[in-house]
């Protein structure tokens, strides 16, 4: 992913060689994003572009009676090849294409302070030290996007406004759920793998808003 992300990222800075041609710079959410926009036709751009970013969570839930703390990171990173039809050649444009999508969600789960239980499938647990849960979630490499959106005015040069609207079809998330703690059952880590899969099975489809400001060359 890091050569990928270096390699894309040098073409997104080479890109503004060729007339015509516009670089963004988006807040999504689907992270911090580079992009370059160039034309294919009189009325259709190709877009590619890059997103990244990382976000820390930390959080205490209770199951049982028993209190869990939850640390982990949300890492977005995907790698956008789109096609825009601008219809009445202007700045309005519906958008299509493909997402390499590397977005994926890891946490570790330890017991809370003055406690050493946790929960795992229905079970209390005592953990011992240097013991823990981990659970990974993650999706389809390769996702694709439709949108509407906003953006470069075909042969039109200077600042321009962009933003986007639009769903990222991810298919289901896989889940995976693992313990260092050798009590644990193997029908309870099933249990706790199956019970993640259901509380993130809505995020199949993922919503992608996204604004921006760019420059035409």
């Amino acid at each position: 992913m890091k050569k990928i992300i270096l390699v894309v990222a040098l073409s997104v800075l080479t890109i503004p060689a060729f007339a015509d041609t516009t670089v963004n710079a988006k807040l999504s959410t689907l992270g911090l994003g580079l992009e370059a926009a160039f034309p294919l036709t009189q009325s259709v751009d190709g877009r590619i572009a890059l997103n990244t970013f990382k976000y820390s969570i930390t959080k205490t839930s209770t199951s049982n009676g028993v209190n869990t703390d939850y640390k982990g990171d949300l890492n977005l990173g995907s790698l956008e090849a789109l096609a825009d039809w601008h219809p009445f050649s202007g700045s309005f444009r519906l958008s299509g294409g493909l997402v390499y999508n590397n977005n994926n969600l890891s946490m570790t789960a330890q017991p809370s302070a003055g406690s050493n239980n946790v929960n795992i499938g229905g079970t209390t647990y005592p953990m011992g030290a240097g013991e823990s849960v981990n659970a990974s979630i993650d999706f389809n490499k390769v996702a694709p996007y439709l949108g509407i959106g906003w953006g470069r005015t075909p042969n039109n040069t200077g600042f321009s406004f962009t933003s986007d609207i639009g769903v990222l079809f991810q298919g289901s998330p896989k889940s995976s759920v693992t313990t260092n703690n050798p009590n644990v059952t193997a029908a309870d880590i099933s249990q706790a793998n199956s019970d993640l899969n259901n509380s993130v099975s809505s995020f199949k489809v993922y919503p992608v808003i996204s604004i921006g400001l760019g420059y035409t060359f």
